[in-house]
């Protein structure tokens, strides 16, 4: 699923995290793990980012990071 389809507010469980150790590490590292529930705030499309609350603290990942991410609509 893409990031794009999520609107603001809507929340997401991550079912799998693909890439290398590295880009594992990195989502870990911000408190993604597979079975993370996230919400989606408000993003702005010039920035080319994609805020995030997850385990009560926010989060901005770059739109190009959701390529290693799948997750599901919930």
């Amino acid at each position: 699923m893409k990031a794009e389809i999520l609107t603001e507010g809507d929340r997401a469980k991550i079912t799998a995290i693909r890439g290398s150790t590295e880009v594992k590490n990195y989502f870990l590292a911000n408190g993604m793990a597979t079975g993370t529930i996230f919400t989606k705030n408000y993003s702005p499309k010039y920035a080319g980012l994609i805020n995030l609350t997850l385990n009560g603290k926010m989060l901005s990942l770059r739109t190009k990071d959701f390529e290693y991410l799948e997750f599901i609509k919930i």
